[in-house]
């Protein structure tokens, strides 16, 4: 596998939904072990949840010129 093919693999919509989803996932859990404060927690998980639909915009706009 060459290293254009992994960094193709990781430019994905489903890579970047999958890293967006670890975004909502780590805001969710540091806010609710007070690691960061509510407002902190509210605006990381709302920037994973954007980050989320686009991506999925992205992967059906990718789906669509196949």
């Amino acid at each position: 596998m060459s290293v254009s093919s992994v960094l193709q693999q990781l430019r994905s919509p489903r890579a970047a939904m999958l890293a967006n989803l670890a975004l909502v996932m780590t805001g969710s859990v540091l806010a609710l072990f007070g690691v960061v404060d509510l407002l902190t927690g509210v605006v990381i998980v709302g920037l994973g949840f954007a980050g989320i639909v686009v991506s999925l915009l992205g992967q059906q706009d990718s789906q669509e010129h196949e």
